[in-house]
């Protein structure tokens, strides 16, 4: 830097400042009427130490220069001392230049060693689950993304093929029952009670003994294939800050994409919220299986995008109607624990684990509630003695209302999963915004928008398949109060201050009829601000709208409530 500085800086005139000086003489000569010729020889040190005009006043003096060649003097002193004064500085010019690419050669190679692939993650004082989340973080962005996600991809099809290979023998096994039982209940009026007890009873101590023995290989594959990954992704990371280069493209083996299974009924819309400081916000509609959105091949194009959002502030969350119970074995909890099995989990607890740490949680009167994903539970409005356990089956009994979270890698679009506790009356029944079922969707949609997760599925009749009692009155009631309660809470929201651009999207049951979507596409824009364009003829006359086209253009000054 000092080197730098002096070769820029130059002196306080803004002139380049020499390194070097040389002794010369200045020749000159002028004749004399008598027909004679006068040498002289000025000594000088170039460059001269200060200006040439008072040097050659000084010569002239001193060498008694005649009056009839001092400006001849003159002219030839300071041609001389500025050419001698050029070649002293581009000869320190150029020997600058050398050392400069010298300097720079140096620079870059310093550079090319501090910035290969990736930059230090600076892990001083963070826990072993925040430092994995940077350094996984930082490989996701970097030319080793290929890489991971074909340890990620080897991983996922050898536990797929794993639990491929359960499912098959406890399916044979359930075969083989089904037909003892057939043959034995079958042999006629020497069918013993006692003796078909013990069967059933022998069969299910099998089938439990297969499934626990199954249960107890896959949990040693996962934990087996979460420290290899774990150390993979630390010494990855330590190689690619020595510079190891890595394919850009993964090495799929075959692989043939799922057939496209996109919503037949879609519909997406720009809503503005507030009444000075307006926010725009997206919403679609759509119709599809909500279980669409989290299973899925390991290669499928969309768990890409979610890698990629892992440890960003764009996260993707989803709302799942769950039952009163926590566990594993009921309802759609068991549903999305059968797909979170199939694909391994490298980034987060098990999805059991979770569970259980709710419900310790829960148990836990001094557990603090924050709203954080760290501490699962989100909904602090229902109080903790309503919490109560089965003694029978040492399940917690869950309010209506509640709502805990989930944290996800292995899913296909989904990072977070809110489960809000429902029971059969609530889902199937009328509501109102006071109904602690709608209480809970506002808690998961307030911790959602306080954690980045921009972007929240909400099954819009908060059922996730519609019966035959639920018409089609039942669901445009249950959609404007979806909402409205929406609506309200993204209102207040905004009356905080935050500004921050969300996307709701609103999933329909697979069997929901064309006649309900359109219903309630057309129901969207009466609750909420759309913006429209206004088209005007250039042919009319008319410069003004009257209040009554106004309203035939849906553009009327309404304020929002």
């Amino acid at each position: 830097k000092q080197w730098y500085q002096r070769r820029v800086r130059g002196d306080k005139n803004g002139k380049m400042s020499p390194t070097t000086t040389k002794q010369i003489e200045f020749e000159f000569s002028y004749d004399i009427p008598k027909g004679k010729t006068v040498h002289v020889n000025v000594p000088l040190t170039i460059p001269l130490k200060g200006l040439p005009t008072d040097h050659v006043e000084v010569c002239l003096r001193e060498n008694r220069i005649p009056c009839f060649v001092e400006d001849t003097f003159r002219e030839e002193f300071i041609r001389f001392v500025s050419i001698e004064e050029d070649k002293i500085s581009q000869a320190a010019g150029d020997e600058s230049v050398v050392e400069l690419e010298k300097s720079l050669e140096e620079l870059a190679d310093l550079w090319e060693n501090d910035a290969r692939v990736i930059s230090p993650v600076s892990t001083h004082g963070l826990k072993i689950e925040e430092e994995f989340g940077q350094i996984c973080h930082t490989l996701i962005h970097s030319p080793v993304l290929p890489a991971m996600r074909a340890e990620e991809n080897r991983a996922a099809l050898e536990l797929r093929e794993l639990v491929k290979r359960r499912n098959a023998e406890i399916k044979k096994i359930q075969d083989h029952h089904i037909m003892a039982m057939e043959g034995y209940v079958n042999n006629g009026s020497n069918v013993d009670a006692s003796a078909v007890n013990d069967l059933a009873a022998s069969q299910i101590e099998q089938r439990q003994s297969c499934e626990v023995k199954w249960a107890s290989e896959i949990s040693h594959l996962m934990e087996r294939q979460r420290k290899n990954f774990y150390s993979w992704v630390m010494h990855t990371y330590e190689e690619s800050l020595g510079g190891k280069e890595y394919a850009s493209t993964i090495p799929t083996p075959d692989y043939s994409p799922e057939p496209m299974s996109a919503p037949t009924l879609e519909e997406s819309f720009s809503i503005c919220i507030g009444s000075q400081l307006k926010i725009t916000h997206s919403m679609r509609l759509f119709v599809d299986d909500v279980w669409n959105l989290c299973s899925g091949h390991p290669r499928a194009p969309e768990r890409l995008q979610t890698a990629l959002s892992l440890y960003t502030n764009n996260l993707s969350g989803l709302i799942i109607l769950v039952d009163n119970r926590l566990n594993l074995y009921s309802g759609n909890t068991h549903k999305l624990s059968k797909i979170c099995e199939i694909s391994p989990e490298f980034h987060f607890p098990p999805f059991d684990q979770q569970l259980t740490t709710i419900g310790a949680k829960l148990l836990n009167p001094q557990t603090t509630r924050r709203r954080t994903p760290t501490n699962y539970l989100i909904d602090d409005t229902v109080p903790e003695s309503v919490v109560k356990k089965d003694e029978s089956s040492d399940d917690l009994i869950l309010p209506t209302g509640t709502c805990y979270l989930t944290r996800h890698s292995n899913l296909k679009q989904v990072h977070v999963v809110f489960h809000l506790v429902s029971t059969v009356h609530e889902m199937q029944g009328e509501v109102s915004s006071r109904d602690l079922l709608l209480i809970g969707l506002k808690s998961a949609l307030k911790i959602a928008s306080e954690n980045n997760v921009d972007s929240l599925t909400i099954p819009m009749f908060l059922v996730h398949t519609l019966e035959s009692n639920m018409d089609h009155a039942w669901c445009i009631r249950r959609a404007e109060i979806i909402f409205k309660c929406v609506k309200g809470f993204m209102i207040e929201v905004g009356s905080t201050g935050v500004i921050t651009s969300k996307t709701f999207h609103f999933i329909l049951p697979k069997n929901t009829p064309n006649k309900t979507f359109q219903a309630i596409r057309n129901l969207l824009p009466t609750i909420f601000r759309v913006p429209c364009p206004m088209v005007l003829d250039q042919s009319s006359r008319k410069k003004t709208l009257t209040l009554q086209e106004l309203s035939a253009l849906n553009l009327s000054s309404k304020v929002d409530s």
